[in-house]
């Protein structure tokens, strides 16, 4: 007969089958190579989820940019720990180097290969802010060489986290759609 598991095993193992089923259920809110056009804004589509074209990154990459640039913010109340407003320093920091304005974004998390993301434009600001394939290039590689990032981390579109996707309002929709 054997041992059954453990207590700590089977809370793993719950944890990432759920987990798993999560992944599952938001998959639709993937990064995606592409903008599908059901999110581009349009007189017909005026108010599609807010998705940004964004440079995924992890936010302890910001924060040694922030300490790299003695940018690092401190709570008063604790001096040895440091704000979260730091990474907005640092974001505001990288587009004076750049010479491009860069917004400091969360992704969907479920589905995210990131902490946070570097946004060059959304699918709202995209006519305003997008630019032209060379400088927008050169914009990626020089926010690859500032952080240190490898060059095979490029901008995809990231579901924004405040996004209140509902998976079975969108399966309905989609059904009368078709």
């Amino acid at each position: 007969m054997s041992t059954p598991p453990s207590k700590f095993e089977f809370l793993n193992r719950e944890r990432e089958r759920r987990r798993l089923e999560l992944v599952k259920l938001f998959a639709p809110r993937r990064p995606m190579a592409q903008l599908p056009d059901q999110y581009r804004v349009t007189a017909a589509n005026p108010e599609p989820s807010l998705i940004h074209f964004a440079i995924p990154i992890h936010d302890v990459v910001l924060y040694q940019y922030a300490e790299k640039h003695n940018l690092n913010k401190y709570y008063p109340c604790d001096p040895d720990v440091i704000s979260p407003t730091t990474l907005l320093f640092a974001t505001d920091r990288l587009s004076e180097e750049v010479q491009y304005e860069l917004e400091l974004s969360f992704p969907f998390d479920i589905t995210a290969d990131c902490d946070v993301v570097l946004s060059l434009y959304s699918n709202y600001t995209m006519e305003e802010k997008m630019l032209i394939d060379e400088d927008q290039e050169d914009v990626i590689q020089l926010v690859q060489e500032e952080l240190g990032l490898d060059k095979s981390v490029r901008p995809k579109w990231y579901f924004d986290a405040d996004d209140p996707w509902d998976p079975e309002e969108e399966d309905r929709i989609f059904q009368y759609a078709r």
